[in-house]
């Protein structure tokens, strides 16, 4: 469901603000290189993207770049119908060059189909420099693996988390607005604070995209171990999911037990807007109403681990083994992630650049976007992404990690809706992940 509204809303900002998309400069940070790819010989690429991405988002965001960089190439972008997902193409034996994803489905749509390709005997070749970029986005793909190859190279990305908070509802209750920097302890005690009943409104003190904070939490908590097929460390997920669901037992501020909807719980904050805090990723701004007074914060932290947010989830470019034209693909990748590229992409759209802070572009996100005027666009960024989960044994099977995901949200909800004790759910929940391991073993 959030990539879906994520990816609706980032067309309709894609219109209005990369009208002028192909106008960035064709250098980049590899532009002093020569290369010996043949830029003049016609080459038709396909591309596929993992999402449900149109043609026209996928045009606006990539495609007319690629074109007026690469004019000798004509692209075939596949886009998600009946019959033309991934699996689809390669049981009719239509194989796409270069394809887009993230690391959560990439065992479905790109590993167990064959489709993944270790890029480095190109990056070698080229002597791409990789120490341009974000090393916990480079850890996160080589841990997919047991072999620690590096399928893809990251993409700007948007979903990192913060924490939103209602100005007017601070201002009504004569409260200081939430400060970067603040623990979870902070926010918990400021949730207590904010949770009241006045006259007939209730006014909800915290709220959070439940099953996405547990997923990329800042803890680098996985749900499995990386040792073995079962449910990671109880103790640890003890941990997180304490941590977040004493904000829904501070009374009034519990969700409805028959409204079980994540959207519905996030929307709280923009639709009803009877929230003071929300603890979500950045994105979810372009849902907000133009008459909604908000601002956001570094999303709290662990006093374990200081200055580190959740982390970093990024989308990345992946080429196959069955490309042909693979320097030239690698070409047409390496320019989507220069630096003129990424720093459009910053300006134009707010994403955070996949390269490492150590330069002026991270002061430039959201510097063309008229709804982010203002705001303390900072706290998308001030904190140091979590390390990347660790690599799994080889040998072992792993399961589906949208299900293992579905698994916690249960849990999650089994504790704060259901009052089910704690270790009873965290038992039953390793119980789901045993069945999940089992059904990919008899895939």
């Amino acid at each position: 469901m959030c990539k879906k509204i994520s990816l609706m809303l980032s067309i309709a900002l894609a219109v209005s603000l990369l009208s002028a998309c192909g106008n960035a400069s064709d250098s980049g940070a590899d532009s002093g290189k020569k290369t010996s790819v043949d830029l003049t010989e016609p080459v038709t690429l396909m591309f596929k993207s993992f999402f449900g991405d149109s043609a026209d988002l996928f045009n606006q965001l990539y495609g007319d770049r690629i074109r007026k960089k690469f004019p000798n190439v004509t692209i075939n972008f596949i886009p998600r119908d009946s019959g033309t997902g991934l699996a689809d193409l390669v049981a009719a034996g239509q194989y796409p060059d270069i394809v887009y994803g993230n690391t959560s489905d990439i065992d479905s749509s790109l590993i167990d189909l064959g489709l993944a390709y270790d890029m480095t005997e190109l990056i070698k070749k080229d002597n791409y420099d990789l120490n341009r970029f974000q090393p916990e986005l480079l850890d996160a793909m080589r841990n997919t693996n047991p072999d620690g190859a590096l399928y893809g190279l990251p993409m700007p990305y948007t979903n990192e988390f913060v924490l939103f908070y209602n100005k007017d509802i601070f201002d009504k209750f004569g409260v200081a607005y939430p400060k970067d920097g603040m623990t979870w302890d902070d926010a918990y005690e400021l949730a207590k604070r904010m949770t009241r009943v006045d006259g007939d409104q209730v006014y909800r003190g915290f709220s959070s995209f439940i099953g996405a904070l547990l997923r990329d939490n800042q803890l680098s908590v996985p749900y499995l171990d990386p040792k073995a097929d079962k449910m990671y460390d109880p103790e640890a997920w003890k941990k997180l999911l304490s941590n977040l669901a004493r904000f829904y037992e501070i009374p009034n501020n519990n969700r409805d037990p028959k409204k079980r909807s994540q959207t519905e719980e996030y929307q709280y904050f923009h639709v009803k807007k009877n929230v003071a805090m929300q603890a979500n990723q950045f994105t979810r701004y372009l849902e907000f109403p133009s008459d909604l007074n908000w601002d956001m914060t570094t999303l709290p932290v662990f006093k374990e681990a200081p200055n580190t947010g959740t982390m970093a989830s990024s989308y990345y470019w992946f080429i196959t083994p069955t490309n042909k034209h693979k320097e030239l693909s690698f070409e047409i990748i390496k320019y989507m992630l220069s630096d003129e590229v990424q720093l459009d992409f910053a300006r134009k759209l707010a994403y955070v650049p996949s390269i490492k802070n150590s330069n002026n572009m991270f002061s430039e996100i959201g510097k063309e976007v008229p709804l982010l005027k203002g705001k303390n666009i900072a706290a998308i960024y001030k904190l140091k992404p979590a390390p990347a989960l660790p690599k799994r044994d080889r040998g072992l099977v792993g399961a589906n990690p949208n299900e293992l995901k579905k698994i916690m949200e249960q849990t999650f909800d089994k504790i704060t809706l259901d009052n089910v004790d704690m270790n009873t759910a965290l038992r039953e929940a390793q119980e789901a992940m045993a069945k999940q391991v089992e059904a990919k073993k008899s895939q």
